[in-house]
């Protein structure tokens, strides 16, 4: 049998195999492409012809597929009832917290042993020093493997028994990088409409790195303590220079989309009473559906 099987050759799950064999861990890898089993062949992994055949070749299996139903099928293919007993699965695959307990549930019910987890890398930092793992599940089952997953990311985290934990930080995490990747292009198309070089752009918000990072340690000890009074910027001033981006966006014929869903926001905010309090007073419109 081999160390681990990896099910799902994506970007990431091929990074993910890759890292492992170049760390000289025997690895079993399935993907119904079966073409993009070839370049891991090359480099000594074992090509599964089926998920069942990855599944019973190894005692550890990590997925990594496009959804949580994906993942569904391809058990459902492989017959995994019969095979998963015994066996501890890793799921690396993006989903909600309830996908991850629903799974966890199905797999536990047939004698198996589970793990959910997020991936915070990018596909060619896995294996490097900045990757990141968070992973949900009972200890004693990650303890016998997290030195294998640390081959995959060194920063390994351990977030729990609960396990849709892992996937509400992936998602809590995501809905703040949407935010980022979408106000830094609206802000670039401010750039390039000016005729002014996007490059220069992104060179100056990098250099406000740290003040990002400690905005939002404010925010989170803010928002846990309910303490949005004597700010430095409130909802209504920040609300106000939000509206004038609708009004820029006019002006250089770009898409308002973005700032008039943030100034929404704001408009609420100030509607319902905050306006005097700082900007992540905002959590409270957002909090209350």
């Amino acid at each position: 049998m081999s160390d681990i099987a990896v099910i799902g050759l994506g970007h990431m799950g091929s990074a993910l195999a890759k890292a492992l064999v170049t760390s000289g861990k025997s690895v079993t890898v399935w993907n119904r492409s079966q073409g993009k089993t070839d370049a891991l062949e090359r480099i000594g992994a074992l090509k599964a012809e089926t998920p069942a055949a990855a599944i019973a070749d190894s005692n550890t299996l990590i997925v990594c597929l496009s959804d949580y139903a994906a993942t569904s099928i391809v058990l459902d293919e492989a017959h995994a009832t019969d095979l998963i007993e015994g066996k501890t699965l890793v799921q690396l695959t993006s989903g909600t917290p309830k996908q991850a307990r629903n799974l966890g549930q199905w797999v536990e019910a047939r004698g198996g042993s589970y793990l959910d987890g997020a991936i915070s890398a990018w596909p060619d930092q896995i294996g490097g020093p900045d990757a990141s793992i968070v992973i949900a599940g009972r200890e004693s089952v990650l303890t016998p493997i997290a030195q294998i997953l640390k081959l995959l990311a060194p920063n390994l985290s351990h977030v729990g028994t609960d396990i849709g934990r892992a996937k509400i930080l992936f998602n809590a995490a995501l809905s703040y990088f949407a935010a980022h990747w979408i106000g830094f292009s609206h802000g670039a198309a401010m750039y390039a409409a000016e005729g002014m070089d996007v490059a220069e752009f992104g060179e100056a918000i990098a250099a406000l790195s740290p003040m990002f990072a400690d905005d939002v340690r404010h925010m989170g000890r803010a928002i846990s303590g309910s303490r949005f009074a004597d700010p430095q910027s409130t909802i209504r001033s920040v609300g106000v220079d939000i509206s004038r981006l609708v009004e820029i966006a006019d002006d250089l014929n770009i898409s308002s989309a973005f700032p008039e869903f943030a100034a929404d926001l704001f408009r609420s905010a100030a509607e319902a009473g905050y306006g005097a309090e700082e900007h992540c007073a905002i959590f409270k419109v957002i909090r209350t559906r």
